[in-house]
């Protein structure tokens, strides 16, 4: 039976803090949690209400919590039912194999965080490099958002600069999102390389602007006013069209 002190910890998860002092972090939901179950990250604790478990009986290894107790612990307004304390893995060495590298400068949004790594897994691309400030990995937006790709890419954070620098240094292409650069849809070549997407207040960094040797932009059509594109979004069109 699951004990108060238990139900406070999972319940602190909420907060980046403990996340860190405790290495752990939630994924809640049925789909979530199938995607967690099938992967190799270390499950700690798998709970589920009796309503969830009547309806999805396949999920024999939850222990059974009452809706009080769910409530408590879920960090959603409407619990779905179901949700699994998970270690935050070591990072390992960087070492990338994907034929296209996804590199994030200073990505604040966990939401697009997310959207970019089901993205990228979407597209083929299994690596991504990330700059320290991005938002936090196992933030429960953005492990929510990834709708379980978090489980099977494999996602560094390093001082971005120096990891393009030595990328830069080792004559791989480096493209970069900006606002001027070549049409993304006159490219000729399938690009092979590393593709940069800047934050979405202030794009790609200055310390990080002399790596960038193919600058590359998504034309705007028509005398639209808005300045730029969601940092999710650009992903989205530069990653669909650089791998076509």
């Amino acid at each position: 039976m699951i004990t108060k002190n238990t139900i406070k910890q999972i319940a602190s998860l909420r907060q980046q803090k403990f996340r860190k002092e405790l290495g752990l972090f939630v994924v809640e939901g049925r789909k979530m949690t199938e995607e967690l179950l099938h992967s190799d990250f270390s499950t700690m604790g798998l709970y589920a209400t009796e309503a969830f478990l009547t309806d999805h009986p396949a999920f024999t290894e939850a222990e059974v919590v009452t809706e009080v107790q769910m409530q408590q612990m879920s960090g959603q307004d409407t619990p779905p039912g179901i949700l699994a304390v998970v270690k935050i893995p070591e990072q390992n060495e960087l070492k990338t194999s994907s034929s296209l590298v996804l590199a994030l400068d200073g990505i604040a949004n966990p939401g697009n965080m997310g959207t970019l790594i089901r993205t990228a897994e979407w597209f083929g691309i299994h690596d991504m490099v990330c700059s320290m400030d991005c938002v936090e990995l196992w933030n429960p937006k953005t492990v929510q958002a990834t709708m379980g790709s978090l489980f099977r890419m494999k996602v560094w954070k390093a001082d971005l600069a120096t990891y393009l620098q030595k990328a830069k240094a080792e004559c791989k292409a480096v493209y970069g999102a900006l606002l001027e650069g070549e049409d993304l849809f006159q490219m000729q070549s399938k690009p092979e390389g590393i593709l940069v997407i800047g934050s979405e207040s202030h794009g790609i960094r200055a310390e990080v602007l002399p790596c960038i040797t193919h600058p590359v932009t998504i034309p705007r059509v028509g005398g639209s006013p808005t300045e730029s594109l969601n940092a999710a979004v650009a992903g989205a069109i530069l990653m669909a069209e650089m791998t076509k």
